[in-house]
């Protein structure tokens, strides 16, 4: 026992801090073990919730610097002279947010802080005179463009349905520009024609007398439209009293837009104006895709605007914020140029934006692909620079001299964005490559863009928005689904277009028929079918081989790309749904295809289409 308790005390032979020592470290080892599991559970809970969490950051930095932008720019806008903002009048004044900001955008260069856009200080902008030089530096003496010269056949009402044979969008208003017309509209001579709009008088987009009478004394013209509905009109702000006398701002709507607008309170006066955009109202849009119709007034301001020596254009969802004859004076008097476009923020060459393209869903990986296919055919290479500039433009603000040859440019691009996809980005580094001559081209960086322009904030809610759907929903959320049925009509062209030859090397034809709501053709019209047309013994037995639908009612705005490969020729063919924009926005499916008369061959029937669709990435319920 005397043993025991030796053992158990302490010792001369042990020291008593070691001892110490000991019982201090077993009291410290559950502490040790805990801390562990705490961060584990911490670590896990961060990696679970990392998106919300980043999320609500994003959401309080925009909150802080709407209200910081807002909040005090907006109050203070009324103080402003009217030589650095004259949208004075309460009715100009939009509700706080990135609006009616009028602080330059700043980069540092070599070490020092500067202005994006160095326009001229105000009291030369006062005193700034709209050069009368006439162009002799270009090649072309004498622009040409192509106009329906048949006076008899304009006999007749305008007609949305009749198409051409040789382009999916080609119409009256367009013209019929064949393969052999775009290869010659690019062999620049003194006597140039091409194909540019306004083709026939039967061809749409109408205007009033009057406002072709207010068009035809622009000679600066600031420019932007909205159809369908479209976007708020934002009162442009930042002009000198020399521009509010010398600039027309001229805004493009269709009925739809006008009633929507007015249904918000935006009247129109009796002087057509609302605040200092003059109101045009345009008539029988040449196409049903709206983003088609918007094209005319921002590619072709030469057509609309006669007399008019320079055109800006601003896309409708942002507000113009500096004074246009200093800009002009910063983009293209100073150094000489006749066009000025920004530089693309995120990509430089045009096979990385058709990429990007077909990923945001903006456009069906098949005709991107035939827009790809032609643009290699004809050896544009993949040059992320062409003359020391970059490739790729963002097309949002446009500013150019009305010289033969930036006109000549824009019927180009805009032949190719009917031609092909209405994304403008892709073709215009293939205009850009193709059109020798133009040289005098101002590739303006981003920033210079951002100084021009104040984006509205809602884009940036829009964003948080969609980054928000990424999370994931919860187990009782269900798939919507949405079943829809129409009819795909007869082709609205001569009998000699029913079977069309395909020339020897014909890789694939485009076809274009009506949409309709019933079997009949005098059915109400819901939108179009596009696709292409395999060579497969003279396409007679390869009707459907790729299918795009595009909608444009009330209920839907959008399209949906069908894949159809290796078609049977059945009474009855199940396609697959791979996708769609608007509307139909990830939808996915089976599109049932029935020929209406079995013995009317596959090129003249008429389709009954069944859609059974389902949207995965969606929680929300689909109308209809």
């Amino acid at each position: 026992m005397s043993n025991n308790s030796i053992s158990i005390s302490v010792s001369d032979e042990e020291p008593e801090d070691r001892t110490r020592f000991r019982v201090r470290r077993k009291r410290k080892k559950p502490g040790l073990r805990g801390r562990p599991d705490f961060t584990r559970k911490i670590l896990s809970k961060l990696l679970k919730w990392w998106p919300a969490l980043l999320l609500l950051l994003a959401a309080a930095l925009l909150f802080y610097e709407a209200f910081k932008i807002g909040g005090g720019e907006s109050r203070r806008l009324p103080r402003v002279k009217n030589s650095e903002n004259v949208a004075t009048r309460s009715s100009d004044i939009k509700p706080p947010g990135n609006l009616n900001r009028l602080d330059p955008t700043t980069r540092v260069v070599a070490g020092v802080r500067e202005r994006c856009l160095k326009l001229p200080p105000p009291e030369e902008l006062e005193l700034l005179e709209i050069p009368n030089d006439k162009d002799s530096r270009s090649p072309i003496k004498e622009l040409v463009y192509a106009k329906e010269t048949d006076r008899a056949s304009k006999e007749g009402k305008f007609n949305l349905s009749m198409v051409y044979l040789e382009g999916a969008r080609f119409n009256l208003f367009t013209g019929n520009q064949t393969i052999e017309h775009r290869e010659k509209s690019f062999k620049v001579t003194e006597r140039t024609e091409v194909h540019c709009g306004f083709y026939s008088e039967r061809g749409g987009f109408r205007i009033s007398d009057e406002d072709k009478s207010y068009m035809e004394t622009c000679k600066v013209v600031v420019s932007t439209c909205a159809f369908g509905g479209g976007d708020d009109l934002y009162q442009p702000i930042g002009m000198s009293e020399t521009s509010l006398q010398k600039v027309c701002y001229v805004a493009f709507w269709d009925d739809i837009t006008l009633s929507t607008q007015e249904a918000q309170g935006n009247k129109v006066d009796d002087s057509h104006f609302i605040g200092k955009w003059r109101i045009i109202i345009v008539r029988d849009l040449p196409f049903r895709d709206q983003r088609l119709n918007g094209k005319i007034p921002k590619m072709l301001p030469h057509r609309l605007f006669p007399n008019a020596r320079y055109s800006i254009w601003v896309d409708s969802k942002s507000q113009f914020r500096r004074d246009p004859l200093g800009m002009l004076d910063a983009l293209l008097w100073r150094s000489n140029y006749e066009l000025g476009i920004s530089e693309h923020g995120a990509r430089s060459s045009v096979y990385d934006e058709a990429k990007a393209v077909v990923k945001k869903n903006k456009a069906t990986p098949e005709e991107v692909e035939v827009q790809l296919t032609q643009y290699r055919q004809d050896g544009l290479p993949e040059d992320k620079r062409f003359n020391g500039k970059k490739a790729l433009a963002e097309a949002s603000i446009i500013v150019r001299k009305h010289t033969p040859m930036t006109n000549l440019f824009m019927c180009l691009w805009f032949n190719e964005v009917v031609r092909f996809t209405s994304r403008d980005q892709l073709s215009f580094p293939y205009v850009l490559w193709r059109l020798k001559g133009l040289m005098h081209i101002n590739m303006f960086p981003v920033c210079t863009r951002k100084d021009l322009v104040n984006i509205v904030l809602a884009t940036a809610a829009v964003i948080l928005l969609a980054l928000f759907s990424q999370l994931p929903h919860r187990k009782n959320h269900t798939t919507p689904r949405l079943a829809l049925s129409f009819y795909i009509q007869q082709p609205q062209v001569g009998s000699s277009a029913t079977h069309p030859a395909a020339p020897p090397d014909a890789g694939a034809l485009i076809f274009h028929r009506t949409l309709t709501e019933g079997p009949t053709n005098t059915s109400r019209i819901v939108g179009k079918a596009q696709g292409f047309i395999i060579p497969v013994e003279s396409f007679v037995h390869s009707a459907f081989n790729i299918i795009y639908l595009t909608f444009h009612t009330h209920e839907y705005s959008g399209s949906i790309s069908v894949q159809a490969k290796n078609i049977a020729h059945k009474e009855k063919e199940e396609l697959t749904v791979v996708g769609g924009t608007g509307s139909f926005a990830f939808a996915r499916g089976l599109a049932v295809f029935a020929q209406i008369d079995r013995e009317m061959s596959n090129l003249d029937a008429i389709y009954h289409i069944k859609l059974h669709l389902e949207f995965p990435n969606r929680s929300q319920t689909i109308p209809g």
